[in-house]
């Protein structure tokens, strides 16, 4: 982060200071929502969540010795804070100002699946001629925004930032705080459409960015989805012959990657995504795009693509002993479960799907489990082995299409109970569920299993 004063922050927030006006001229060297981070020179920011009101741990915050806290009520004379109405709001103002002050280059990435894969994607590419920032892990909400945007500095040349959403409305102040010259938008799906009511819902949530894109910007767009290739004056990436930027001869590496010839601008090249599935590939593609929109040579995007590695959790392949481990287990919704499925089946030998559920998905969930439990059965997994409350409908599917292929466990408890009899010498497994089911003990249990 560039330091800069207090007074800077009392100005940005629009709120009012209360303490000794000597510190108005202090530094802040780094801004936190989490007291146990405070210390010399931090601003701390007691952010009230679902569970706990970050408030209560203002003594501790200037107890490990922050110059200042916000409070969204008057504390006493003794202890230095900035008086706002809202610190989540006032969190935001300043990561607004902040960045404005630090203006670099913005790539903000949305959509309803693939958007930390296609960051990641970004930064392979962008770092092959600009020193380039991208959002750490998943700080792609209201307050985790704000502080990837805190951590963008002098070094950095290019910020490609991740925004995130379940409700209406939350891109849209994402995208005031960073006012992307660059709005990607990877896929429009069902993930969170509890929230939205439809996809086309789901489309005008994601779009929200483009009220904030910085005259002049420029939109990236899957070009293969339905709604997105509707934006006007989006450059269109994908394998349609619609698409500027696109794939063709795809030749898959069995669980390492795919091959295929890049075309753009009248020019192609061959490529390497080192990362199963087309879901890489669109990945890739997306890259391309933003960096021939920031002037790279199709040879440097083909370069940096290749030099992509996923991420811990997002279809990490890994050996566990004789078999072979899919862990994909950060997140999923319906079209990231069919994109793992068709992995999956690209392995030789036995294949088993471990699928839990997923969330946010409204009245529609049991029908959706039930859509993901035929495809995985139609693609000819050898065996599905569904885990939570939800994912029977997905089972029940399954064997309906063919008995037997199709187990399912209540819990993950139970099911670790049964691992090693369920798996055998060679097969490869593929785990995924929605982040609140933290199937990466699964994961876990699996790489720990002896033959």
């Amino acid at each position: 982060m560039n330091a800069f004063p207090l007074s800077f922050a009392v100005t940005a927030t629009g709120g009012t200071f209360r303490g000794d006006a000597a510190l108005l001229d202090e530094t802040v060297v780094n801004v936190t929502i989490d007291s146990r981070s405070a210390g010399k020179g931090i601003l701390y920011v007691p952010v009230i969540g679902l569970v706990f009101d970050g408030h209560r741990f203002i003594p501790d915050a200037m107890a490990a010795g922050a110059l200042c806290t916000l409070s969204d009520r008057p504390l006493g004379e003794d202890v230095p804070h900035i008086l706002v109405e809202d610190t989540t709001a006032a969190l935001q103002r300043l990561s607004e100002a902040y960045l404005a002050a630090n203006r670099v280059p913005v790539v903000g990435v949305t959509g309803s699946a693939g958007k930390t894969s296609t960051k990641e994607m970004l930064s392979a590419v962008l770092s092959r001629r600009f020193r380039t920032f991208k959002t750490p892990g998943n700080l792609n909400n209201q307050t985790g925004v704000p502080q990837a945007v805190f951590k963008v500095d002098s070094g950095c040349e290019v910020a490609v930032l991740e925004l995130g959403t379940n409700h209406p409305g939350e891109i849209r102040s994402l995208a005031k705080i960073v006012k992307p010259d660059i709005c990607v938008f990877t896929n429009i799906g069902v993930a969170h459409i509890e929230f939205f009511g439809d996809r086309e819902g789901i489309f005008r949530g994601k779009t929200e960015m483009l009220e904030h894109m910085q005259q002049g910007g420029t939109i990236v767009a899957n070009g293969d989805d339905d709604l997105l290739c509707t934006v006007p004056g989006a450059v269109l990436y994908g394998l349609g012959e619609n698409c500027a930027v696109r794939a063709a001869d795809l030749e898959e590496d069995g669980l390492f990657g795919t091959r295929f010839t890049l075309h753009a601008n009248g020019d192609r090249v061959p490529c390497y995504a080192p990362a199963p599935g087309v879901h890489t590939v669109m990945n890739a593609l997306c890259a391309a795009a933003v960096g021939l929109t920031m002037d790279m040579t199709l040879a440097e995007c083909a370069a940096g693509i290749a030099d992509y590695r996923p991420l811990p959790g997002r279809m990490d392949i890994r050996r566990a002993g004789s078999r072979t481990l899919i862990d994909d287990t950060y997140n999923a919704n319906p079209g990231s479960m069919e994109a793992s499925i068709d992995v999956l089946k690209t392995a030789k030998g036995r294949t088993v799907a471990i699928l839990g559920d997923m969330r946010e998905l409204g009245e529609n969930g049991p029908a959706f489990h039930r859509e993901v439990g035929a495809y995985a059965a139609d693609a000819g997994i050898s065996l599905l082995i569904a885990v939570g409350e939800l994912s029977e409908h997905m089972a029940a599917a399954a064997n309906e299409r063919r008995p037997g292929m199709a187990l399912w466990f209540p819990t993950q408890d139970l099911l670790a109970a049964s691992l090693p009899q369920l798996l055998e010498a060679g097969d490869t497994v593929l785990v995924k569920a929605s982040r609140g089911m933290a199937l990466e003990h699964t994961a876990k249990a699996i790489l720990e299993l002896t033959e």
